[in-house]
């Protein structure tokens, strides 16, 4: 991974002379220390296809709604539909699990 890691520091190094080019590389540095995640946790994936589509459902519900008008609400509801979709992703039940999370 140590090799990955400094390949990628050389390519960002470069200077591309492209201002979209370097927005991307902009990005890219902000989080570097995640891009080889799935590489050191075998059980991470390399994209984050499987969630994206898990909140997709809820992201859609959101605009037709569209009750959800400030950016502080906008918040809080992202937080709990991303902990439902993982609670149901693991099995649990959710009604269960927000009772236990509520009172504990």
């Amino acid at each position: 991974m140590h090799n990955a890691q400094t390949t990628l520091k050389r390519w960002l190094n470069r200077g591309y002379g492209n201002e979209k080019v370097e927005k991307l590389i902009g990005k890219i540095e902000n989080g570097f220390e995640y891009w080889f995640t799935f590489v050191v946790h075998p059980g991470v994936e390399p994209t984050n296809n499987r969630a994206e589509r898990a909140l997709r459902e809820h992201v859609v519900q959101r605009k037709i709604v569209g009750t959800l008008r400030n950016g502080k609400g906008t918040s809080i509801h992202e937080r709990i539909m991303t902990v439902l979709a993982t609670w149901a992703q693991q099995s649990l039940n959710s009604l269960q699990m927000m009772t236990t999370m509520l009172s504990g």
